[in-house]
Formats: structure tokens, C-alpha cells, sequence
């Protein structure tokens, strides 16, 4: 037997399976961004990274740190006692 919708029904439904689609659509273009992100980061070694800091300059007071332990610029985990040939202080770093 049919069962018949009404339209309201149906609008929501609709809107429902929708919102879905969309939710998982954005979940894959972040995760997918991210690694293009990560792809067009500099190596370690190229950022002359090491595991602590040069004097009173380190990581967690970089203005390219992105806490916990990552970099915008740098590739893979980072220390936030670490520190990089691109190190640039945040205003008020102490």
C-alpha cells in the first residue's frame, strides 16, 4: 500500500537529508584541505627547526604557532619550546 506524505512531511525529510549531505560533503573538503595545507609547508630542516628555544625566542610566542604543537608554516608536530629561522613574535609575547 502507498503511504501517502504530506507536504510538510516530505519538506522536511527533504531538508533533513540535505543538511546530511552537506555536513558530510564539508567534513571530506576540510579534511582535504588540510592536507594540501600540510603539502605546502616547509620541512624541519628547511626551517632550520630545533626541539628548543634560541635564547628568549620559541614557539608558543610565534606568531605562526598554532597550539598544541603545530605550525602554519613548518610541517608535523612541533614543541612550543621550539624554534625556526621564521620565528616572528606576537605583539605583548613575553
Amino acid at each position: 500500500m502507498i503511504e501517502r506524505l504530506s507536504r510538510r512531511s516530505l519538506l522536511r525529510r527533504s531538508a533533513m537529508t540535505l543538511c546530511v549531505v552537506a555536513a558530510g560533503g564539508v567534513a571530506r573538503s576540510a579534511a582535504a584541505d588540510e592536507e594540501i595545507k600540510e603539502a605546502d609547508k616547509v620541512t624541519q630542516k628547511e626551517a632550520l627547526y630545533q626541539n628548543h628555544p634560541k635564547g628568549q625566542q620559541r614557539c608558543e610566542i610565534c606568531l605562526q604557532f598554532n597550539p598544541p604543537n603545530h605550525c602554519k608554516i613548518v610541517q608535523g608536530p612541533i614543541v612550543k619550546t621550539g624554534w625556526c629561522q621564521y620565528f616572528a613574535a606576537r605583539e605583548n609575547a613575553r
